[in-house]
C-alpha cells in the first residue's frame, strides 16, 4: 500500500476504494497502517502531496494555482492554507 500511494499520491483515494485493492476491509488497512506508519492513510498521502508541491514551487517553474490542482485542491487558497500549515511559509515565499 506504501509503495502503491508513493506512485499514485496525485490521484483521488478512498479508504474503500484502496482496500479492495489490497483485498481487505477498510478498518484493518486503517488500523495496520496507522500501526506500522505510526500516521493515517490520508495524513501520510497529504505528506507526500506536500513535499511534491513543495519541490515544484521550488523548481519556480510551475504557478501557485497549478501547482495547487496538481496535489488535488480544487481551491488555491485551501492550498496555500495546508501548505503554510505544513512548512511556516506561503507557497509563494516559497518561490522567492
Amino acid at each position: 500500500l506504501r509503495e502503491f500511494l508513493h506512485e499514485s499520491y496525485t490521484k483521488n483515494h478512498s479508504l474503500k476504494n484502496l482496500a479492495m485493492c489490497f483485498g481487505i476491509n477498510d478498518f484493518k488497512l486503517k488500523k495496520g497502517f496507522k500501526e506500522l506508519f505510526a500516521t493515517t492513510v490520508f495524513d501520510y498521502l497529504h505528506d507526500l502531496r506536500m513535499e511534491y508541491a513543495k519541490q515544484l514551487l521550488a523548481a519556480n517553474e510551475v504557478l501557485v494555482n497549478e501547482v495547487s490542482g496538481m496535489v488535488g485542491y480544487k481551491n488555491p487558497n485551501h492550498f496555500s492554507t495546508a501548505f503554510k500549515r505544513k512548512y511556516g511559509l506561503n507557497p509563494t515565499q516559497l518561490r522567492n
